[in-house]
């Protein structure tokens, strides 16, 4: 290659990487859809013109707790549904020339700047769209984990006629006018949420949780070593949704009695359970701050159950950081003096709960689905497995391997010499404490 060439092929690769820049810069990944700055050009001579257009925006950013809990995948893929909604029915009902964009990069603000016609019959025409928009999202979108029953997205739309004054630069007309969806946005978001909060505490009120359990198994034999008590709020609801009940209950300070109920619960129901399995409990941090407080009704509960302390386990997690270590180490040696075993939940999914396991010296490792999801196909998640399984062996605990869902990650484990392990390929939480699970050799 000729020097000539190769400085025209360096510009080639210039320009490409230029442009996949500008790529970056103007559209979202997430959704594919455009930016607004991109369009902006557009809609600014569009109106100058003389066309009317309007507006429509929609806000989800009253599912955002979807993101904190369960990932921005999950949250990424919600809003690559929403824009494939907008895609369709701007295909099917709109024009052309109307334009679906998103706020801001990486953003949950979709907009909608569509042609209108004049008076009364524009009015009328916007209206139209928001609720056809409304009406498809409504039919498409929904949330579903685990065993909970879908439910629908809680999306927020208003919509508003762009009026341009010429004495105004059209960009700052099209912005006041978001700022004043957004305020309507705003607003609803406030009653959604005033909601939420009283159907909270309605269910703390009433008690209104359903215990499900699921069983640990122990691999080498397939027997049933116990079972974990979950909590789900009303069938159909945000709530049933175990994560985000006990997150909404943690950000409004209604955790500490959510779990007393739950802890209640879960050991009356546990008289259903077949005799000498361990009943685990989840517990965060903050509850165990006072062992006399916590154990109040417990211990009388478990008793009338034909429960003793060693047979109940508790299960430590972390939905906020713990800061105060020597407390909680006191609080931790005043249950264990009392009979409980202690587990800790999510180990490998984060320093602090490597840091637990130190302060702690549980009984039980319950170890984080994400290293035990396709293990037989990493040498990398076996390893790490493997030095788990060492301190294990040196604090004297058994190993608990969470989210096991076939039979490869079963085999795998059980070649390891993995302890228990706990799943939907041993049996999915169930209100019976049933165990289908049947061992193979």
């Amino acid at each position: 290659m000729s020097r000539a060439e190769e400085q025209e092929e360096l510009k080639r690769s210039e320009l490409v990487a230029q442009a996949a820049k500008l790529r970056e810069a103007l559209v979202d990944t997430a959704t594919g859809l455009v930016s607004l700055p991109a369009v902006m050009e557009d809609v600014r001579r569009r109106v100058e013109h003389g066309e009317r257009l309007g507006l429509v925006y929609l806000d989800l950013s009253s599912e955002a707790q979807l993101e904190t809990i369960y990932g921005w995948q999950t949250y990424d893929n919600l809003l690559h549904q929403v824009a494939e909604v907008l895609g369709l029915f701007w295909r099917d009902e709109l024009r052309q020339a109307d334009m679906a964009v998103v706020s801001g990069l990486h953003g949950d603000e979709f907009i909608l700047f569509v042609g209108l016609g004049h008076g009364e019959a524009g009015e009328g025409q916007l209206r139209e769209i928001q609720a056809g928009i409304l009406q498809r999202l409504s039919a498409r979108l929904q949330v579903q984990f685990g065993d909970e029953r879908p439910r629908p997205v809680m999306l927020n739309c208003a919509s508003s006629t762009l009026r341009h004054d010429p004495m105004v630069r059209i960009e700052r007309t099209i912005y006041r006018c978001l700022d004043d969806l957004r305020a309507q946005s705003r607003q609803r978001r406030e009653e959604q949420y005033g909601k939420r909060l009283a159907e909270l505490r309605r269910i703390v009120a009433a008690g209104d949780v359903e215990i499900r359990f699921q069983p640990i198994v122990r691999l080498e034999d397939g027997r049933v070593h116990g079972f974990e008590a979950l909590t789900c709020g009303p069938p159909g609801s945000i709530f049933e949704s175990p994560e985000m009940l006990f997150s909404f209950a943690e950000g409004t300070d209604h955790i500490t009695e959510l779990e007393r109920i739950c802890r209640l619960k879960s050991v009356h129901h546990a008289r259903a359970l077949d005799s000498g399995t361990k009943l685990f409990l989840n517990c965060s941090a903050r509850v165990l701050s006072d062992p006399d407080s916590f154990c109040r009704g417990l211990l009388g509960q478990a008793e009338a159950c034909g429960l003793r302390p060693a047979d109940i386990v508790l299960e430590l997690t972390e939905r906020v950081a713990i800061t105060a270590w020597q407390d909680f180490r006191r609080s931790v040696a005043a249950l264990r003096l009392i009979g409980f075993p202690i587990a800790i939940d999510d180990v490998g999914a984060g320093y602090s709960s490597l840091r637990s396991v130190a302060e702690v010296e549980p009984d039980y490792l319950k170890v984080d689905l994400s290293l035990i999801r396709e293990v037989h196909r990493s040498s990398l998640k076996r390893s790490m497995l493997d030095s788990l399984m060492s301190i294990a062996t040196t604090i004297d605990a058994k190993v608990i391997a969470e989210g096991v869902e076939d039979r490869e990650e079963y085999q795998a484990l059980r070649e390891m010499k993995i302890d228990m392990g706990q799943g939907y390929y041993f049996g999915r939480p169930n209100s019976a404490g049933r165990a289908p699970f049947e061992p193979t050799s």
